[in-house]
């Protein structure tokens, strides 16, 4: 075997040191500097179930400079190859590469709200989810009855039973997982009201108690008048004697109700 002389063996080594140098320089000059986009911002959707190459295929469609064969790079070796998450994700700014992975890894989705007015009953609840652009409309097909089943409540009737309140969501959430999360929320406010509850009154479950303070709300917007209200209500109840109250009515009539009694 030939032996280089050495100052031709150093030749060698200092060339190939130059070379693992300038790679070493260009793979971190790439990893830290802004991606070029052609229009801010922009909106990637990743869907379930894709995979690195074809979420790379999304992000350079979109507008992305991504350079792909350095982007494949610098994401196995930083392991990040196989954790992209699904999501609508939404760039207002340049980012580098190392940002943008970290963005599909972490799921750092794009976020929209819907808002779950008090006193809204069930219908314009779906009526507000279905007017929602980011949402999907897995309920659209749902009578109430298959929703409630969906969502494994065992209550027969969807009034009262989603605690209002505005909810955030990843853009391309099913509508059926807020629904689910207004169910919860409504059941750990019915859970700590219950246990707080005043043990004489004539209700048998949260759910009844809920009932009448939906009645109580609809009957007078006015806090001073509400404990009169409910002390009435609730003499009616000890006694046998109906209700006989306009949100009662008004509730049996449904879309019957033309706004006069």
């Amino acid at each position: 075997m030939r032996i280089l002389p050495l100052p031709t063996l150093k030749t060698a080594l200092a060339l190939i040191l130059l070379v693992v140098l300038a790679a070493a320089g260009y793979s971190a000059w790439y990893a830290l500097s802004p991606l070029s986009v052609s229009k801010l911002p922009v909106e990637v959707e990743v869907p379930l179930g894709t995979g690195f190459r074809a979420a790379v295929d999304q992000l350079e469609r979109a507008g992305i400079a991504i350079h792909r064969r350095e982007f494949e790079l610098l994401a196995r070796a930083l392991g990040q190859d196989r954790d992209i998450k699904a999501g609508s994700y939404e760039i207002a700014v340049p980012l580098t590469p190392v940002e943008l992975l970290d963005k599909l890894t972490r799921g750092d989705v794009a976020q929209a709200e819907v808002r779950l007015i008090e006193g809204w009953t069930f219908a314009q609840i779906r009526a507000a989810l279905n007017a929602s652009a980011d949402l999907r409309h897995h309920s659209a097909e749902l009578d109430d009855a298959q929703i409630l089943v969906q969502l494994d409540v065992p209550e027969e009737q969807p009034e009262g039973l989603f605690f209002p309140d505005t909810y955030l969501f990843a853009k391309g959430s099913s509508d059926m997982a807020v629904l689910r999360r207004a169910y919860r929320a409504m059941q750990r406010h019915l859970k700590a009201e219950w246990e707080a509850r005043n043990a004489s009154l004539p209700y048998r479950t949260p759910y009844e108690a809920l009932i009448m303070a939906s009645i109580i709300e609809k009957e007078t917007g006015l806090a001073v008048e509400r404990d009169m209200i409910a002390g009435v209500l609730v003499n009616r109840l000890r006694i046998g004697m109906r209700l006989q109250t306009d949100p009662t009515v008004i509730y049996g009539l449904g879309d019957a109700f033309d706004g006069n009694l």
